[in-house]
């Protein structure tokens, strides 16, 4: 019975069982490490993304700023009732764009730091955890749980970064154009109808690992879809 039992172990080497273990050590702390935005489409995306580059940062391009909008009022908003911390480069963040309760906007914190040296920026992104946590301007978030930090207009270390390069693309959604070889009258009187297009259209999320279309508007509500 022993010798039976012996015969169906497989024999592995010290150093294949360590490999083994460094890999099923990682598979479970890799989800630790992505911050879910509660928008399913997106975190989704991000999980993938995660999974095939080890990188864990939310990157957006293109005109990024009404997802990131879309992230952000989603965090501070119940249920998730967050405190986030925004790093602001370019002077673009407007808080009168996101849509949320006036008592969830106190919790969003904008720093704009004139433009530095990447070193500079990643200190700024260490010591937001320390202000969020100890600093008395943040005092009235205490018993909100910090969520993590955004950065507009660079390429930081944050949880959620809006620059000129990343992996998530942000954009209109493609409306047709005038048909060829219309007239120019014409054209003008299609242009106020066709503009209502564009903004009915909505908003388009894209990458190498997928998509999703949404919706924004200031001060209104919006809805995001997964692309199939």
């Amino acid at each position: 019975m022993g010798s039976l039992l012996l015969g169906q172990i497989e024999e592995v080497s010290l150093e294949e069982l360590l490999t083994q273990l460094r890999s099923s050590i990682n598979a479970s702390a890799i989800p630790s490490r992505l911050k879910q935005t509660h928008i399913p489409p997106l975190d989704a995306l991000a999980a993938t993304h995660l999974r095939d580059t080890q990188s864990p940062t939310i990157s957006l391009y293109g005109r990024s700023l009404p997802l990131l909008y879309k992230i952000v009022a989603t965090l501070i908003s119940p249920p998730h009732s967050k405190a986030v911390f925004v790093l602001d480069l370019e002077g673009r963040f407007d808080a009168a764009s996101l849509d949320c309760e006036d008592a969830d906007l106190a919790h969003v914190y904008v720093q704009h730091p004139a433009r530095s040296t990447p070193e500079h920026l990643r200190s700024l992104i260490a010591n937001a955890e320390a202000f969020m946590l100890y600093d008395e301007d943040a005092q009235r978030s205490r018993h909100r749980e910090w969520w993590g930090t955004l950065v507009v207009g660079g390429l930081a270390a944050g949880d959620v970064t809006a620059g000129w390069k990343g992996w998530l693309r942000v954009e209109r959604g493609s409306v047709p154009g005038f048909a060829l070889g219309m007239a120019v009258e014409d054209a003008w009187r299609q242009r106020e109808r066709r503009d209502r297009a564009v903004e009915d259209k909505g908003w388009v999320a894209s990458s190498e690992w997928g998509g999703f279309e949404f919706e924004f508007d200031v001060g209104g509500r919006d809805r995001a879809n997964q692309k199939p």
